[in-house]
């Protein structure tokens, strides 16, 4: 390991021991054998709490100074959809049909778990566990668009964390729910008990579901003039299914008045089936058909995911002070197998068949020590974090094989080692009765040794990026606020995107990876005027972002029709808009959030020059409360033009519809339709010198959903009978520890 990363590790370690041994040396402001766990009050509290939330009724968490809190738990249709249904609703963040994940329209975000990130949620298995896992399971959900130093740096998008539903309240409290839909259905069980100084919770739920969706890809090779070739069409059908089962548990343990450990452990097993058929044709340069087939593909992807997270939480004598040492452990294996049956009828009539299977191993250890003090009426927070990862690929192709390439080349193999060490250091400080500001510094090692099994070959990559972070409020009065903030940022290549082989995809398409990637980085900054009175709460924020190095994906063609699609960079590109949120009680039955923002996008790349793209991102959630026990919920999101760096992603939509019966205080009824208007489309064009192509995908139906949900144990809650709604919680508070393990 080099010498940058063992000073990287020294640094953290010395100032963290340092802070951890000087904690003792001022004299305690409170009783330390009171209550340690709950908030302490300091003399600066109309500077540094913060505490304003834009909620209609009693929120469960506060935002702080870095980030926004959205409430889940009251979501009517929660339990009945997954975490992709449930991060729509959240402003700003968008999930397509495929289950990719943007902030603001940019894809290069981060999905944590409870404040640290997963194997689960890294690369390809990110899109198929949010689609899986269940909408129920997540309590609330904070998204950073300028996360501080305390985080990872990585993400030029932001950060989006899951904070996962724990129950600490004395006594037994649990839930149950199941729907049932058009050939689709879940359930599950959650539950809690605390006594003592012990704290139990888990849960275990099932998804069966699944849909018809259609693609259509038209494609053209072009000269050096921009003629025409030849040119390939394809349109296909298919039936997706796929079902999931998680189960999670955890154990909470007081060892005293001030250390708590913590032990919690969840698995997941999916399996995704797709049978699809379509008819494929290539024309050349005058138009004629040279080629046409009918293909049947079957795809079988199973996979698993493991986690194990064991926490040490030591409350100091200081007010405020913690000290915090976390270990997450987790590991995601999948696999796919594909087969293709091709039936040409031109040039002759004549059957072939290829199969591809792919398998992939991910393990994930990440250990952080986090360290928060007050320093008079300041606040420091110090602290290292050390995430390994441990990654195997395979690929291997028989049959047919991609247009003039060899199995032998779609066949390989990838490994990589990457070891990732930082340190930061963040400084909380009220000036006045007005002021807040944060700043903060983290530093970050990277160690990446990669492994092509076909070529026998070795690389290592080793760089050192220092990320600084900036955050000020201004309180201007009892109701509003201002807010700035400033994070740098960094895209790092996936190591998959480092590998060098041929992917086969589908008889016309390849992709590859690009050993000479560097990471992109991003100066992020945003300035934002919040109000919160009384039952009405809106937003403006303006923001800016400009990236340097941007990795973009680039297209061309390899033989005959074959497609080749790999990344590059180099390009830069500039992106700025305005965003403004609402949420209010309008009227004692309706409750209105309205959302959306402006944004202007300036891209510049070596393969297609400049492009430039305006687009409009809203959001809207009504629920009307008809009666005492009757609520309907309409929701609706839209994401505007995307750039890719060859061309666009056109604008698309999703919404739901949702009917709520509350049958008794503790049982409710649900009638849920997502997407009723059947417009989950996606439409990208790729326009180069050697490439124009256009694909769609799209979904058949609407989903319909029928659920019951019943509470159990404990008294039957304070708000029974008011309906359930997303609580959007706003206003900054400190940097501290949170127990959702921020």
């Amino acid at each position: 390991m080099s010498s940058s990363l063992n000073s990287t590790v020294s640094f953290a370690v010395l100032a963290s021991l340092l802070l951890v041994s000087g904690a003792h040396a001022q004299t305690a402001q409170t009783d330390p054998k009171a209550d340690p766990k709950a908030e302490v009050k300091t003399e600066t509290k109309k500077a540094d709490e913060e505490t304003t939330t834009v909620t209609v009724t009693g929120a469960k968490a506060q935002n702080r100074i870095d980030r926004q809190v959205y409430d889940n738990t009251k979501n009517p249709d929660a339990a009945v959809g997954t975490a992709a249904d449930s991060l729509n609703k959240v402003p700003g963040v968008t999930v397509d049909a495929n289950g990719n994940v943007a902030l603001r329209g940019n894809s290069n975000v981060q999905v944590y778990v409870d404040g640290k990130p997963s194997a689960m949620m890294s690369g390809d298995n990110r899109a198929g566990a949010i689609q899986a896992m269940s909408g129920g399971d997540i309590s609330s959900v904070e998204v950073m668009n300028n996360p501080g130093a305390q985080f990872s740096s990585e993400g030029s998008g932001g950060i989006i964390n899951l904070v996962m539903k724990k129950n600490r309240r004395p006594g037994g409290y649990g839930s149950a729910n199941v729907a049932v839909g058009d050939g689709r259905y879940n359930g599950g069980v959650s539950g809690s008990y605390t006594a003592g100084k012990v704290s139990f919770n888990g849960g275990i739920n099932y998804r069966e579901d699944g849909g018809t969706g259609k693609s259509t890809r038209r494609q053209r090779a072009l000269d050096a003039n921009g003629n025409t070739t030849s040119r390939t069409e394809s349109n296909t059908i298919g039936t997706a299914k796929f079902n999931n089962l998680g189960i999670n548990a955890g154990v909470d343990y007081n060892l005293d008045d001030t250390n708590t450990l913590s032990a919690a452990v969840a698995y997941s097993r999916r399996e995704v089936n797709i049978t699809g058929s379509g008819d494929n044709a290539t024309l050349n340069a005058a138009g004629v058909v040279t080629r046409r087939y009918g293909s049947l593909v079957r795809a079988e992807n199973p996979g698993q995911d493991q986690s194990l997270a064991l926490t040490w939480s030591h409350v100091g004598k200081l007010p405020g002070e913690t000290l915090k040492a976390d270990l997450r452990i987790s590991r995601s294996t999948g696999e796919s197998i594909t087969t293709n049956t091709f039936n040409y009828t031109l040039p002759s009539v004549s059957t072939a068949t290829d199969r591809k299977t792919s398998s992939r191993d991910l393990s994930s250890a990440v250990f952080s020590l986090d360290y928060n003090r007050p320093v008079g009426t300041d606040q420091l927070t110090t602290g290292l974090q050390i995430t390994r990862d441990d990654s195997s690929n395979r690929n291997e192709s028989t049959g047919t094989g991609a247009d003039g390439l060899g199995n032998a080349l779609l066949t390989n193999g990838f490994e990589y080692k990457q070891t990732l060490t930082a340190a930061y250091m963040t400084y909380q400080k009220p000036f006045g009765e007005k002021w807040v500001v944060l700043a903060g510094l983290r530093m970050e090692n990277l160690d990446l040794d990669t492994y092509l099994v076909n070529a026998a070959t070795h690389t290592n990559i080793n760089y050192t990026k220092y990320s600084p972070s900036l955050f000020a409020t201004y309180l201007i009065s009892d109701t509003a606020k201002l807010r700035f903030s400033y994070a740098r940022r960094l895209q790092r290549p996936n190591p998959q995107s480092l590998n060098a082989a041929l992917t086969y995809n589908d008889p016309t398409n390849v992709t590859q990876g690009n050993p000479n990637l560097k990471p992109q980085e991003t100066d992020s900054f945003e300035l934002g005027y919040e109000v919160a009175k009384g039952k009405i709460n809106y937003q403006i924020r303006g923001y800016y972002r400009d990236n340097q190095n941007v990795i973009t994906q680039t297209s061309r063609f390899l033989t005959g029709n074959v497609l080749l699609t790999t990344q590059e960079n180099g390009g830069e590109s500039q992106a700025g808009g305005i965003e403004f949120n609402f949420n209010g009680q309008l009227t004692p039955k309706l409750n209105l959030t309205l959302g959306g923002d402006i944004a202007h996008t300036e891209l510049t790349t070596p393969a297609t020059g400049s492009q430039e793209a305006d687009s409009l991102n809203g959001r809207m959630n009504f629920t009307y409360n008809a009666t005492a026990k009757d609520s309907i919920s309409v929701f609706f999101f839209s994401r505007g033009k995307t750039l890719t760096g060859q061309g666009y992603t056109e604008p698309f939509g999703m919404g739901n519809f949702t009917y709520a019966r509350k049958l008794t205080p503790k049982a409710t009824l649900t009638l849920t339709v997502r997407d009723p208007l059947n417009t989950g489309k996606s439409v990208t064009y790729t326009q180069t010198k050697t490439v124009y192509s256009e694909s769609s995908r799209s979904q058949q139906a609407s989903v319909i959903y029928l659920g019951l949900r019943y509470a159990f144990g404990g008294p039957a809650p304070a708000n029974a009978n008011q309906q359930p709604q997303m609580r959007i919680m706003g206003g900054p508070g400190g940097p501290g520890m949170r127990p959702g393990g921020m």
